[in-house]
């Protein structure tokens, strides 16, 4: 790991100094988003996570393999959403669902990506839902 990482970084990405290396080996990927493509964003990427996803190698419909798409975001929708008043009314149930969203349920999630990955594969990048 260079020295020139920011300790913010290498903190959310799992950094262990003592060993000096990550605790789990990762890939950390993206969905589309404008922003998540913006040059100043990969060139973060490129400068402090240790393995990405860039954009040139994004499937054409990436979402279809983001769990949080896929998923995670339905859940927390379904649970948290019903009609806000402003941001800060919002923010208080996300955080209550998030924290109580069942661990079978990211577990079937992670274990659908595979699946999901090799039909994507099968599907040449394109749509598969």
């Amino acid at each position: 790991m260079r020295e020139s990482r920011p300790i913010a970084a290498k903190k959310a990405f799992g950094w262990d100094d003592e060993a000096e290396e990550y605790e789990e080996e990762w890939t950390f990927q993206q969905d589309s988003a404008p922003s998540h493509k913006a040059k100043g964003t990969q060139a973060w990427l490129r400068e402090n996570v240790p393995d990405f996803i860039n954009t040139k190698e994004w499937p054409q419909y990436s979402p279809d393999l983001n769990p949080l798409d896929y998923a995670i975001w339905d859940y927390l929708e379904a649970k948290a959403c019903e009609k806000p008043k402003s941001i800060k009314s919002l923010k208080k149930p996300i955080k209550k669902a998030w924290d109580e969203m069942p661990d079978e349920m990211v577990a079937r999630v992670v274990d659908s990506w595979p699946g999901r990955l090799q039909a994507c594969i099968d599907a040449e990048g394109g749509y598969i839902e």
